[in-house]
């Protein structure tokens, strides 16, 4: 699964150009990337890595403000086969993915902004 976010990170990052600056840019590209995206497409790009997942509800729960995850962007994405997963985009473009289910109990949850 890595070596497929990795691929999706390589994809924002290419297209991340001249459409984050315009969006005013949050400090992660491929997050302004996205945001400047239809659902559809942010849905295809958010699950590009994850195996048999076809994504049908993209959400963007934000960007880490300060710390040590400065700048990271997290999203939420639902997969057709009711699976849903929450995405980490580093400044750096780099992606990986949690089951939603796996991060149950830690405090951490899908599908909320913060």
């Amino acid at each position: 699964m890595r070596r497929g976010m990795l691929l999706l990170s390589t994809l924002l990052v290419a297209g991340s150009g001249l459409t984050a600056m315009a969006a005013g840019g949050s400090g992660n590209s491929a997050n302004d990337s996205l945001l400047a995206m239809s659902p559809d497409q942010q849905a295809e790009m958010l699950t590009k890595g994850i195996k048999g997942c076809v994504g049908t509800s993209p959400f963007p729960m934000g960007v880490t403000p300060t710390g040590k995850a400065k700048g990271y962007a997290y999203w939420s994405v639902r997969c057709q086969d009711g699976r849903s997963f929450a995405i980490q985009i580093t400044p750096k473009s780099q992606a990986t993915a949690a089951d939603c289910k796996a991060l149950e109990g830690s405090g951490k949850e899908c599908f909320k902004k913060f």
